[in-house]
């Protein structure tokens, strides 16, 4: 019996993560205040409001589940849930790490990034899992409209990097013959 990533266990998760998002944003109005994040870390940049990313996290959180659901559910995909599952933790966890770097001011995060583009050469890491687990799990160090920004763009780049290690590869494969 394969897992399928249904309606029911879509919202599930997306309820989820509404809570969580809201009870991290209550937390912090009763304990100092919401806080606001600058882009580019820098006070002369707008400020975005962690609540905003109350707002727009479970809707993009949903979307997200919907992709996955329509790329691994189809009758003959050869991708199973587990498998995506392994890829968001992944990507969760290099988040994490890179927002405990950032908190604790230690200098490796351009190489966490650096390795992630090298990896995109040779492993699909634009899919909608990656992102998702990017975001969730830096949303708690940075608001979540800054990482939803910013991966979205930073797949973009990885989505570039992938099709180019592709084509690459192929011109390889095609040269040796």
């Amino acid at each position: 019996m394969t897992l399928k990533l249904g309606l029911n266990r879509r919202i599930l998760i997306t309820v989820l993560v509404t809570f969580l998002v809201w009870g991290h944003i209550a937390w912090d109005y009763f304990h100092g205040g919401i806080p606001t994040h600058y882009l580019f870390h820098s006070k002369d940049m707008p400020g975005i409001p962690n609540w905003m990313g109350g707002l727009v996290l479970p809707f993009f959180t949903y979307f997200l589940l919907y992709r996955i659901h329509k790329r691994i559910d189809r009758p003959n995909s050869k991708e199973k849930l587990q498998q995506v599952v392994l890829s968001f933790l992944a990507s969760a966890l290099v988040a994490i790490s890179i927002a405990i770097c950032f908190m604790n001011e230690v200098d490796i995060i351009d190489y966490i990034m650096g390795s992630l583009f090298i990896l995109a050469f040779f492993k699909p890491l634009y899919k909608a899992e990656y992102l998702l687990g990017w975001v969730l799990g830096s949303s708690f160090t940075f608001g979540a409209i800054i990482p939803i920004a910013f991966g979205s763009l930073f797949c973009l780049f990885l989505f570039i990097f992938y099709k180019v290690g592709i084509g690459v590869g192929d011109l390889v494969k095609r040269k040796s013959k």
